[in-house]
């Protein structure tokens, strides 16, 4: 199979029912008989259109043979503003947009996981807070109640939580998911940038949200949390659904890889799966198990609560 048949082949996958010709005559803008001519194999694809095909449906040219060994990934904006986070969270929600509203997560989540950051509350906010400080200079620092988010991030949030909120999720923790979250409130407090009734908010907050999660598992059909006592979580991201599979890789605080490379994709699914089968599902486990566990979460937080409010 040369290399047009493998680019015609991998579009074939990407748009799912609708049609080659169609799909080729509107991108290309060619006729229909000139797509059926290139589809058949009568015509070349120029190196122009091949260019724009492989541009328009994130497929490298150069990995159009077996086992290249080389591998495509996009790379998110980087985020040292608001400005580049409104972008960040923009591009997330088009790097998703195909996920909407029937696809499956896989969230390996060693931090509580970025889609819970969206809801508007002081927890979102502190951190989008604590990201944009670790990413800033030190001397650009400032103090929690100085700082403030935008509306256009708020905005993009809110459909980047959609998306999750619609989707079939399968979330991996332990017991150090809640712990960044914790250490980073306890760090601003140490500091002086976070203020003892703040730090207390923000605990009610995570508090409320563990809550929710756990509310989640009784309500909602679409929502899996697994615990896993061995496995340590990197944040990683694979999302899929009938015809497409995007794996997210972070590469520094927030930013990420993203690629629809089709091996390594594969591979992180049956990985994610395999997880899952050494995990306990807590949808399905006793409730002696998951009372233990949400337990476990609510005396890391109440620990916090007591310091400070000793404070106050």
């Amino acid at each position: 199979m040369n290399r047009q048949d493998l680019l015609l082949q991998s579009i074939r996958k990407k748009i799912g029912n609708r049609s080659l010709h169609d799909v080729l005559s509107e991108i290309l803008a060619i006729s229909y008989d000139a797509a059926h001519r290139r589809i058949s194999g009568k015509s070349k694809l120029t190196l122009e259109e091949a260019l724009t095909l492989s541009q328009y449906f994130s497929i490298p040219l150069d990995q159009l043979h077996s086992n290249s060994g080389l591998l495509h990934c996009k790379k998110s904006v980087s985020v040292t503003s608001q400005t580049e986070l409104a972008s960040y969270i923009q591009q997330a929600v088009s790097d998703l947009q195909a996920f909407h509203p029937q696809g499956t997560f896989y969230y390996s989540a060693k931090d509580i996981p970025l889609f819970y950051t969206l809801g508007g509350n002081l927890l979102t906010k502190f951190k989008w807070y604590v990201w944009l400080n670790l990413l800033a200079k030190p001397e650009e620092n400032k103090a929690f109640h100085q700082f403030y988010l935008t509306a256009s991030i708020a905005e993009q949030a809110q459909h980047l939580q959609q998306i999750y909120a619609k989707a079939t999720v399968h979330e991996l923790w332990n017991d150090s998911t809640l712990n960044s979250t914790l250490f980073q409130i306890d760090y601003y407090y140490e500091s002086g940038l976070l203020q003892s009734n703040e730090a207390l908010l923000l605990l009610a907050d995570l508090l409320q949200l563990v809550q929710d999660i756990e509310r989640k598992l009784n309500e909602e059909s679409n929502y899996f949390l697994y615990y896993h006592e061995l496995l340590l979580m990197n944040n990683n991201v694979l999302v899929e659904n009938e015809r497409l599979r995007k794996l997210f890789v972070p590469y520094t605080m927030i930013s990420y890889l993203v690629t629809e490379d089709e091996q390594t994709t594969q591979e992180s699914s049956l990985y994610f799966k395999r997880q899952l089968l050494n995990a306990k599902c807590l949808n399905t486990a006793g409730p002696k198990d998951r009372l233990q566990f949400f337990s476990r979460q609510r005396q890391k937080i109440n620990w916090y609560t007591t310091k400070y409010n000793s404070t106050l």
